[in-house]
């Protein structure tokens, strides 16, 4: 039987429906073979040239218990808590497991599962991952994210889309404010961020494009931003977007003078043409600075 594990009861239906008609214990294996060949295609064609075709079942549900109610309770409960970080951060997760699924099959492990959700911000312990594999694992215990990305129905970002008159899905949920008004403080306030935990924005950038072209879509620039930890309000994410924005496309930001201008916290460029120029230390405020003193400059 190929190596297939089939109980005695089953054995015994395939004999008793395959069963030949003469005596002893004989088995019309052509006939089975037929039957299973089905999943491929049906004999005689050639005959009945429009005889229908069913589509082929890939996927065998053999050896597995389906999900029960309370697991697809827990399912769904998680679907929702996820959709929610999505649309309150304005995240492209598919392109977070696409960095697993190197040969595009659309499915990863549970530990790799795991790992995307909770670097996304949706904490998931290890129990809730298993019960999401009832519902959408595959034999070998692979998660298929492609229908569970699609199922949490998560908000597509779409810049200067027509107005088609429908009302938002995004519930407000937390009191919003504008954050900083000009674009040297904006800067100003990534550039503390930056000093502080010494990140290197140009590798993260250059993960979302591989030809190199210098520029990404918003989404892919604001995923870059969120996952190093660099918490912007939304007026100042459209705000840093709108200054570098692409001028032939507004849906494509330049991330290469956004990383020149921050890279200058560290050193300065062309420095081989004028070795002896004195560098200025840029210095993050710390969070024991008095901020009712003046600085010497400021007095």
């Amino acid at each position: 039987m190929a190596k297939l594990n089939i109980s005695n009861a089953e054995f015994n239906m395939i004999c008793s429906t395959f069963k030949a008609p003469k005596a002893g214990e004989h088995i019309c294996w052509r006939d089975f073979c037929d039957c299973v060949d089905e999943v491929f295609t049906k004999k005689g064609l050639e005959k009945d040239i429009d005889k229908p075709l069913d589509n082929a079942r890939t996927q065998t549900l053999y050896g597995r218990a389906p999900a029960s109610k309370d697991q697809s309770s827990q399912v769904q409960a998680i679907l929702s808590g996820f959709t929610e970080v999505i649309r309150k951060n304005r995240l492209d997760a598919k392109s977070f497991f696409q960095d697993w699924d190197r040969h595009k099959h659309f499915k990863v492990s549970q530990k790799q599962f795991r790992q995307v959700l909770v670097l996304l911000g949706y904490q998931l312990s290890v129990e809730e991952v298993q019960c999401v594999a009832t519902e959408y694992g595959e034999f070998n215990g692979e998660i298929r994210y492609a229908e569970f990305l699609k199922d949490a129905n998560c908000l597509e970002y779409i810049i200067n889309a027509p107005f088609s008159g429908a009302k938002s899905t995004y519930i407000k949920k937390w009191t919003d404010f504008d954050g900083a008004k000009e674009h040297v403080g904006l800067m100003k306030k990534i550039m503390n961020q930056c000093k502080k935990d010494r990140i290197r924005l140009l590798e993260f950038f250059q993960d979302h494009d591989i030809l190199r072209k210098g520029y990404v879509p918003r989404q892919k620039f604001r995923n870059v931003l969120n996952i190093q930890k660099i918490n912007l309000t939304i007026p100042e994410y459209d705000a840093l977007e709108n200054f570098y924005m692409v001028p032939n496309d507004p849906t494509l930001v330049n991330y290469i003078n956004f990383n020149s201008e921050i890279d200058d916290i560290f050193t300065e460029k062309d420095l081989e043409k004028n070795p002896t120029k004195t560098l200025k230390s840029f210095n993050a405020p710390s969070i024991l600075d008095p901020k009712d003193v003046l600085n010497n400059e400021e007095e």
